[in-house]
């Protein structure tokens, strides 16, 4: 699977293990669903800062824990790589 490794954010504070399980499940969630589209999802860091995740079924990449500016940014190359 190809995966984008862009943006790498490093957490003052560990993500509880409610919010990984939370993560992992919309991860799989996205990557299951039978769509074409990007699918794009909220989440939040232990402090409670609003970050953004999303997956692309058709590149299979995919970009977690980023701004709004970031996901904005990632989701603008998609539409121009293809």
């Amino acid at each position: 699977m190809n995966t984008s490794y862009w943006p790498i954010h490093t957490a003052n504070n560990a993500p509880s293990l409610a919010a990984k399980l939370a993560d992992f499940w919309q991860n799989l969630l996205a990557r299951l669903e039978a769509t074409s589209e990007p699918r794009v999802w909220k989440a939040s860091d232990a402090s409670g800062a609003t970050l953004w995740n999303a997956y692309d079924p058709i590149t299979q990449m995919a970009i977690d824990n980023a701004s709004a500016d970031e996901l904005r940014t990632w989701l603008e190359e998609l539409h121009y790589r293809s």
